[in-house]
């Protein structure tokens, strides 16, 4: 009987009925839907979450398993070149761009004074047409004149920071933290309360060694897969 339950579970699955994160009814609603035992249940659960389709957490449920995809971290972190790699759909959404007055968080970084001038670009990278990360992107606006207008016409900071005539950069350090998300990531990502937020703080330089951009981002934990890959970080000729 369980392997019924299972199959009908999974049609609902695959039929988006019941969508990636949502919650399965409990174990108690469907010993009462399928006029079954618990073990029953439990079986059928215990047989889709080894299939990789939910995952069950005591306490909270079960809940529909959402695709991950695995992020690269190494010389060059391009997201859009991970997602092409994955085969996926990718669009980054902008929600901001603007100049912004460096706060002490900014000028550290920067090693600059408060109150210098930064361009800051907001997006939300939708993978698959699921939102799954929002990112900020920090630059000095002294460095990079006439990036809005490049990027506006790019859609991307790599073509973008090309036609400025930086023609590369590399990461040099990320540090990564995970924590609860907040009701407006909730909203933005379309997540439940319950899945971590994953932030990444990150620092790229050009290939001359000099601090180019700082990055945020934040990802819902069950759509990415952080995978660091040990590179030489030695600055080309």
């Amino acid at each position: 009987m369980w392997r019924a339950i299972a199959a009908d579970i999974e049609r609902d699955i695959t039929a988006r009925v019941l969508n990636p994160g949502e919650k399965l009814p409990t174990e108690h609603a469907l010993v009462r839907k399928y006029m079954v035992t618990r073990h029953a249940v439990r079986t059928a659960l215990a047989h889709l979450g080894e299939r990789g389709l939910i995952e069950s957490t005591q306490g909270r449920g079960s809940y529909v398993r959402r695709p991950s995809l695995p992020y690269y971290i190494q010389r060059r972190t391009r997201f859009s070149e991970i997602v092409e790699g994955a085969k996926a759909t990718h669009e980054n959404r902008t929600i901001s761009i603007e100049c912004i007055r460096a706060t002490q968080e900014l000028a550290h970084v920067f090693h600059v004074p408060m109150g210098t001038p930064v361009l800051r670009l907001e997006r939300l990278a939708m993978v698959n047409d699921q939102p799954t990360g929002l990112s900020r992107h920090h630059f000095l606006e002294k460095r990079v004149p006439g990036f809005a207008e490049a990027y506006a016409q790019r859609g991307s900071i790599t073509r973008a920071l090309r036609d400025l005539g930086i023609l590369d950069y590399v990461r040099v350090q990320t540090t990564i933290h995970a924590r609860p998300p907040t009701a407006e990531e909730c909203a933005l990502l379309a997540m439940p309360h319950h899945v971590p937020v994953i932030t990444t703080q990150s620092i790229n330089h050009d290939m001359t060694g000099t601090i180019l951009e700082y990055g945020e981002a934040r990802f819902a934990a069950d759509r990415i897969d952080i995978v660091i890959k040990s590179e030489n970080l030695d600055y080309e000729s």
